[in-house]
């Protein structure tokens, strides 16, 4: 069996959740089939000599395609007026179009798209002509930008977001609705396409995630960190709502809390004697296992957080909000939610205080993830969907 895959930026190195849920995908397919890749390199994701060595031992052939993604005011002015989205535009290019249309001279029994943003890159192809498309879905797009303007108070900018969401809307709709199947990342995202498009075969694929059980975690560690890179705007909320609305209370004030992950350092005006800002980490396991509770109030996104399945894989416990957790069973992985200012100090409390009750989390947690996210349990799941 032969596949083309299509990725919107480099999965390697793996320096963001979307990428380790890229080098995953693609691992698994390369056990399945023989795989040929296009890359698009970006500004924010180069395509290195380290990309092309990790990526060789899992792509029989790779195209990288060099686009400019960078957000361009006259740009953004344009799509508005012509109720285009700008986020998938960006990712469209007559290079790329004319790369795609060579590569597709050769036979492919599917197409593998790693995101709606590489899907879009077929908008110029009718999908009857192609192999099967099998898009993997990561997030619901539009419901991102949906949330992003509901918490935004700017009257202006909360009418572009609008706009962006309802653009991004009709157009994600349109591509899933091509799709011959669709991978979606999460139970909730995969709910949500079967009841907003046609689709009729949106099929569950979780992100498999490897349990290290070389890795020790540190359950003396009372402390406290936030893991993630600072390019995702949840991210950057849920920093913000750390700082200003959790660790402003004089009760937990003097708590420690570790701030990391790429672009982290862009926020160290927050360092004080409590908080520190540690920047990107080279060994995210290690630093992870070391440093105590991860507590990340995500409160805007869609799809799963890769980055607290890793911490949970390795039995670190983890507070996050209902929104965080989405595509995790709450009861059955031991992760602790919160909503509100008070619920979050209350479990920050109680993980500072009870070791034993952080050690029972963290391997509740690291089970659930040896069962629902192991590789052999997506491989089967992949096979699944092409008849193996």
């Amino acid at each position: 069996m032969k596949i083309l895959y299509i990725a919107p930026k480099s999965p390697a190195p793996i320096i963001d959740g979307g990428c380790f849920a890229m080098m995953e995908c693609l691992k698994g397919l390369s056990q399945i089939a023989e795989v040929d890749g296009i890359i698009l390199e970006t500004y924010k994701h180069p395509y290195t000599k380290e990309s092309e060595r990790i990526l060789k031992q899992y792509l029989k052939s790779q195209m990288v395609v060099p686009i400019n993604t960078e957000i361009k005011p006259t740009g953004a002015l344009v799509n508005f007026i012509q109720r285009k989205n700008y986020n998938l535009s960006r990712f469209r290019s007559e290079k790329l179009y004319h790369e795609i249309a060579k590569q597709l001279t050769k036979e492919y029994d599917y197409i593998v798209c790693d995101s709606l943003f590489a899907a879009a890159q077929l908008s110029h192809f009718d999908f009857k002509d192609l192999a099967p498309v099998i898009i993997r879905s990561h997030n619901v797009e539009s419901e991102i930008w949906k949330l992003q303007a509901n918490m935004e108070t700017s009257v202006l900018k909360r009418f572009y977001l609008r706009n962006l969401e309802k653009t991004l809307r009709r157009e994600e709709i349109e591509i899933l609705n091509k799709a011959a199947v669709i991978w979606a990342i999460s139970d909730e995202d995969q709910q949500w396409i079967i009841q907003h498009t046609n689709q009729k075969n949106a099929r569950l694929l979780p992100v498999s995630v490897t349990v290290d059980s070389n890795i020790e975690v540190d359950y003396k560690n009372n402390g406290f960190f936030h893991l993630g890179s600072m390019d995702w705007k949840p991210n950057q909320e849920a920093v913000n709502f750390l700082v200003r609305n959790i660790w402003s209370n004089p009760t937990i004030s003097n708590f420690p809390l570790k701030i990391a992950g790429s672009k982290s350092e862009h926020f160290s005006f927050y360092t004080t004697d409590a908080i520190q800002v540690v920047g990107w980490v080279k060994d995210s396991n290690d630093f992870m296992a070391k440093s105590g509770t991860l507590v990340t109030p995500i409160r805007s996104g869609s799809g799963i957080r890769i980055k607290l399945l890793e911490a949970m894989a390795l039995g670190v416990p983890c507070i996050t909000t209902k929104l965080g957790a989405a595509g995790i069973d709450t009861e059955k992985s031991g992760i602790q939610l919160a909503d509100s200012e008070e619920s979050f100090i209350e479990l920050i409390l109680k993980f500072r205080e009870n070791e034993l009750f952080r050690q029972e989390v963290g391997k509740k947690s690291r089970d659930y993830i040896s069962k629902v996210h192991s590789f052999d349990t997506c491989i089967a799941l992949m096979k699944d969907t092409f008849g193996g």
